[in-house]
């Protein structure tokens, strides 16, 4: 998880000012505009059950899009799961929405925060 996580950090902090609120359809990652069509206790079911770590989602945010960089159209959601943890997920704007997953504790020090728009 360790590895996922410092990944993660990088990614976010790469992205730097390119960041988008991606608050409609049309985000240029299928997969986040699918999540973003669904009620909002349906989005995180569909998050928690993507990332399998005892999670059942009690509420998704979507905290952003990236606009522009080598990180461009990864998509941003929070994830607060009925065990209290929280996780954040960045779904890649590829054919599979490619997920990667970290704790919300690994964006301490990045300047991005769980539960907040970029």
């Amino acid at each position: 998880m360790r590895g996922w996580s410092l990944l993660l950090a990088a990614i976010l902090l790469a992205a730097g000012s390119g960041w988008a609120t991606a608050e409609a359809a049309g985000s240029g990652n299928r997969t986040n505009d699918r999540l973003l069509a669904l009620p909002p206790a349906r989005q995180a079911q569909v998050l928690a059950s993507s990332f399998r770590k005892g999670c059942i989602g009690v509420s998704a945010f979507p905290m952003g899009v990236t606009a522009s960089g080598k990180a461009k159209g990864n998509a941003y959601w929070s994830v607060r799961c009925k065990n209290g943890k929280s996780y954040v997920v960045q779904i890649a704007p590829d054919a599979k929405g490619t997920a990667v997953v970290a704790d919300c504790r690994a964006l301490r020090g990045t300047g991005r925060e769980c539960f907040k728009r970029f």
